[in-house]
């Protein structure tokens, strides 16, 4: 879909690349930690379309939430995004979006890593489709053992997908590690190549990279989104 996109509007959802230099690589795990209500979900969708829009194939799994909500945010950014296309030009950027993306919800409790996998081999060998970002969203790290994470952490190796999940923070729970790594990833970070955090500021939010590869607390340039719609705030 990269022919159809120009730079300004790639810019607009250039999180990860600005955040991280490259998107994260395949095998690997990233987490996006930040509190309830502060955008975890819009912003693994725009992790998720910043990859499709370079032609990756994602397979988006909400974990206890409707699928609906999911496409909603990626409708919501669409629209943002490509504020100055006509309808038609949007109809027809949606339409080959449509193959790139597949949502797959887990309701009711029903997750786990095993089922997970079996619908990436019905994907493939059904419906031959086989992404190459995996987005899951919804896990909770409060209940869930690290043996959860360590699992996806495989399956990702397995598969060579790259995985993103989020990550719920707390503020009464002021627990960090060492490595600056807050709960719940502090006793886990080891399973992660990447690790943001995101925080709320006046008007927008901000993209920490808590850690990339071997590195903790990268530096890089500030990555702030606008509050509304969570695209990238140019400075």
């Amino acid at each position: 879909m990269d022919n159809v996109v120009s730079p300004g509007d790639l810019a607009k959802i250039q999180m990860i690349e600005r955040t991280l230099g490259s998107p994260l690589p395949p095998g690997k795990l990233g987490a996006l930690m930040a509190r309830t209500g502060v955008g975890k979900t819009g912003c693994l969708t725009h992790i998720a379309l910043e990859e499709i829009l370079k032609g990756a194939r994602v397979l988006h799994v909400c974990i206890d939430d409707p699928p609906d909500k999911v496409k909603a945010w990626y409708h919501e950014f669409f629209k943002h995004v490509f504020a100055q296309k006509s309808g038609e030009e949007m109809t027809e950027l949606q339409y080959r979006m449509e193959p790139c993306r597949f949502i797959l919800a887990f309701l009711n409790k029903s997750f786990s890593t095993q089922k997970l996998e079996q619908s990436i081999a019905n994907l493939r060998d059904q419906a031959g489709f086989s992404p190459s970002l995996i987005i899951v969203d919804g896990i909770d790290f409060d209940s869930e053992p690290g043996g959860t994470v360590e699992a996806l952490a495989s399956l990702a190796e397995r598969h060579g997908v790259s995985m993103w999940l989020s990550a719920r923070t707390h503020s009464h729970i002021p627990t960090v590690n060492e490595r600056g790594i807050p709960y719940p990833c502090h006793a886990l970070d080891h399973f992660f190549h990447s690790i943001l955090l995101l925080e709320p500021t006046p008007g927008a939010v901000r993209v920490k990279a808590l850690k990339n590869s071997d590195l903790y607390h990268p530096e890089h340039a500030p990555v702030t989104l606008d509050l509304q719609t969570l695209l990238v705030l140019q400075e």
